[in-house]
């Protein structure tokens, strides 16, 4: 759900421009001012990015204030950043080199991918042509009037997807 498996979104970093821009977090992520900007102003840069991937989508305060404790608890910031700063960076070790070519391999049981129409983050298109990574089926199914957060935005939709999918 709303970031497709596999190379699509690597394969998208180096050659499309728009998701690059969509992406632009994910470079400032590598940077060592990265932390004290996301913290800044009561982790103002957190709802901005809220704001942006999900647009018309308002979390509500206490969730919000819910993340924003956690994000500012010791060291947790730091060990999210760490997803993104090693995302550009090959697996050293041979287990983890086994895993990702798992990873970036084809899925063989049936599938259902769902991604919000309006998604500001990770571009829709990037699930396009996913087919071929899928050897036993794939149902995509485009929410509209959804961000990045689908499964907040509209939750029966996507639980409906899902149970339907399931019971398919």
């Amino acid at each position: 759900m709303a970031g497709p498996p596999g190379r699509q979104l690597l394969n998208a970093l180096v050659t499309d421009g728009d998701q690059q821009r969509l992406s632009w977090y994910m470079f400032f992520f590598q940077t060592a001012m990265a932390e004290a900007a996301i913290e800044l102003d009561d982790f103002a840069f957190i709802d901005r990015l809220w704001r942006e991937w999900s647009p018309g989508y308002e979390l509500p305060e206490a969730e919000r204030a819910a993340l924003k404790e956690t994000l500012g608890a010791p060291g947790v910031l730091t060990e999210v950043l760490g997803y993104y700063r090693q995302l550009f960076t090959p697996p050293a070790d041979e287990a983890t080199q086994a895993l990702q070519a798992r990873v970036f391999g084809a899925l063989t049981v049936p599938s259902l991918y769902l991604h919000g129409a309006d998604d500001n983050c990770m571009s829709v298109e990037l699930s396009d042509g996913m087919d071929d990574l899928y050897t036993n089926g794939l149902e995509r199914v485009v929410v509209p009037g959804a961000g990045h957060f689908l499964h907040l935005e509209q939750p029966k939709t996507v639980a409906d997807h899902i149970v339907g999918f399931l019971n398919s």
